[in-house]
């Protein structure tokens, strides 16, 4: 922790009337790393940050203040990171389009010059992409019998973007893939894996159905028996090694049911990753996040160029403008009602398609997409504990984050926006 950061916690400390040991007791951390804080000896992690500001009983401006200087002075926390990874993610799954044009005309037919053995080995990546995608393809042809298992890392993107190929070509069919996780679940390095999973969970034709498990469990050891990474069709086994510079083709019926059945009885052991709905009721403009607690009380977060949607809603209502009260953090003592947050701009523009909603009670988290052009909803959820946390962190810092506009950024937009529309209605 800097000095700067330091300084202002012991003015703080002072207006209190508490001591640094009374304080480092309350906080539960030890009374000499305390001290190394202050002087910017050591570095304070969030956490410890937030039970100070409880322990210390700070204002709301206080703990903005506290919040941007440690913002500032940081680059390398983690709840910082998987926030710019959240917003990473919000722009992709709504932007990237599945049906997007390809290059490619016809598929590699690297299959068909083999011989007619029941194993082959092959070498270099190129053949066995190549493979795969004459594989793929053939059993794609098979329509809705189609059936593909696989366990294939996601830096191999062009698995992924055959998928959405063959999406787009109409074509349908069931594809279970088997995704291994690192097992470090509060630091968020599965967030690049979500981003791919999502844009094929949300595809129309093709019934994707992603799996997880964590590595260091009793699944692995069964999953190392098949190879890290394989693909499995209806006629072919393919087995590959880790960096795709060598694998096994088999199209024996024996090994195939071998293997099929070894592949079930892992996906028995996987959990889903992330459940698909189609839902029928409509919403309009949603929040870019949300946060939903006991008794439906929610914290909606919008983009600061849709606060005209607050005057819609208000009008809506039937109610007089009491937007100020609706922005601004219920005093302690009183009832909590629901909030709504303007975020800067920079972070989030005026998304009208895409809403992620963090479930407190449920545990999960939802992805909700509004197809406008198809009228329809579409709601992806992940349970998964991983995701869940780094969320969870996240919707925690959030409201006190620099991100969040001062309710007098909120109250000029508001009074720019009422003298517009004022001016139209007097035309």
């Amino acid at each position: 922790m800097s000095q700067e950061i330091g300084n202002v916690l012991k003015d703080m400390i002072k207006e209190k009337n508490m001591t640094v040991f009374s304080l480092a007791k309350e906080v539960d951390v030890d009374r000499s790393t305390f001290q190394h804080f202050l002087s910017g000896k050591r570095k304070l992690n969030l956490e410890d940050l937030r039970k100070i500001m409880i322990a210390l009983n700070l204002s709301k401006d206080k703990k903005k203040q506290l919040y941007t200087l440690y913002e500032n002075e940081y680059d390398d926390r983690e709840v910082l990171k998987n926030s710019q990874d959240i917003f990473s993610l919000f722009g992709e799954i709504d932007q990237l389009n599945p049906e997007k044009e390809w290059v490619e005309t016809e598929e590699y037919l690297v299959k068909n010059q083999l011989a007619s053995e029941k194993a082959r080995i092959i070498k270099g990546q190129v053949k066995i992409e190549g493979i795969i995608r004459s594989c793929f393809m053939e059993e794609m042809g098979r329509g809705a019998n189609a059936h593909v298992i696989m366990s294939v890392n996601f830096k191999h993107y062009f698995l992924y973007d055959l998928i959405m190929r063959v999406n787009g070509q109409n074509q349908g069919g069931k594809i279970q893939n088997i995704i291994p996780l690192v097992n470090k679940k509060k630091l968020g390095n599965n967030l690049d894996i979500l981003k791919t999973v999502l844009l094929l969970k949300r595809l129309d034709n093709i019934d994707y159905e992603p799996y997880y498990f964590y590595s260091g469990t009793k699944i692995y050891d069964d999953i190392s028996i098949i190879v890290p990474n394989y693909f499995i069709t209806s006629k072919q086994v393919i087995t590959i090694d880790r960096d795709f510079e060598s694998a096994i083709i088999y199209e024996d019926p024996e090994i195939l049911e071998y293997y099929r059945e070894k592949s079930q009885s892992i996906l028995s052991k996987c959990e889903f990753f992330v459940e698909k709905e189609l839902l029928n009721t409509i919403i309009y403009s949603p929040s870019s996040f949300e946060k939903i607690m006991k008794n439906n009380i929610t914290e909606k977060y919008i983009a600061f160029d849709r606060l005209d949607s607050l005057i819609d809603q208000d009008h809506n209502s039937g109610e007089k403008a009491n937007l100020t009260a609706q922005l601004q953090s219920p005093e302690k003592g009183c009832v909590r009602i629901s909030e709504t947050f303007v975020l800067r701009d920079g972070l989030i523009t005026g998304n009208r398609n895409l809403c992620i909603r963090y479930l407190v009670n449920e545990e999960r988290v939802d992805f909700i997409l509004i197809n406008e052009t198809k009228s329809s909803i579409l709601k992806l959820t992940v349970k998964e504990i991983g995701i869940v946390l780094v969320f969870r962190e996240f919707f925690n810092y959030l409201p006190h984050s620099v991100h969040v506009c001062s309710p007098e950024e909120i109250k000029n937009g508001l009074r720019n926006i009422r003298s517009v529309t004022e001016g139209i209605e007097n035309v």
